[in-house]
């Protein structure tokens, strides 16, 4: 229950930043590919649906999640475009948050029908289910001062629960290790760790 009450609380403060502070673009860190250290706990990325079609999946985002996606991402959004039918295509994105003394920073990919993720194959013969993503890292300084970066396609990203794939066995994974200040971030897909979707980022000079 804490846990839940601390990640409403940091949406909150990190929305209301969103909105007053000025947004600063850095350049991108440098992500590699990593076998993980033993010993990390890790979280899963929250997952949302962000646009006006009816829920195509329950998300595990919370309201005050959704709200700071929807901002982070409104001109990605925005340029999703819309079907024949006038209903805008289908857009996801996953978040994950880490405090670290005191700096906040938010983990987040998109996905919809024109982005620039790779999307997994299709057909009978299809055996991976997740994307690849650029990553989005949007910190939060105590000086109310926000710094965006982005990285290049990289990333997987996997979302999404139904009865065929579901969300405790196919999900999106962060860890974030002190020591070195850096990031993990990996998938599970049907169950499995998939290795080449391991990466790491160093967000922090330690």
């Amino acid at each position: 229950m804490k846990a839940k009450q601390a990640l409403r609380a940091l949406c909150a403060v990190t929305i209301a930043a969103f909105t007053s502070a000025v947004l600063i673009t850095a350049p991108a860190a440098q992500a590699q590919n990593a076998n993980p250290p033993s010993g990390l706990k890790w979280e899963w990325m929250h997952d949302v649906e962000l646009d006006a079609n009816p829920n195509l999946f329950t998300a595990s985002a919370s309201d005050q999640e959704q709200n700071l996606l929807s901002k982070i991402w409104a001109k990605e959004i925005k340029a999703t475009g819309y079907m024949k039918n006038g209903s805008p295509y289908a857009s996801f994105a996953v978040i994950g948050t880490i405090e670290h003394q005191d700096t906040k920073v938010i983990l987040t990919m998109f996905n919809s029908y024109n982005s620039s993720c790779i999307q997994p194959g299709n057909g009978r013969a299809m055996e991976d289910i997740y994307a690849t993503c650029p990553l989005r890292i949007i910190r939060f300084s105590a000086n109310n001062q926000i710094t965006e970066q982005n990285l290049p396609v990289n990333f997987c990203m996997i979302y999404g629960d139904d009865q065929h794939a579901p969300r405790a066995k196919n999900h999106a994974e962060y860890a974030f290790d002190e020591r070195s200040g850096t990031v993990y971030l990996r998938i599970i897909q049907f169950g499995k760790i998939v290795p080449e979707c391991n990466r790491a980022v160093r967000i922090f000079k330690i």
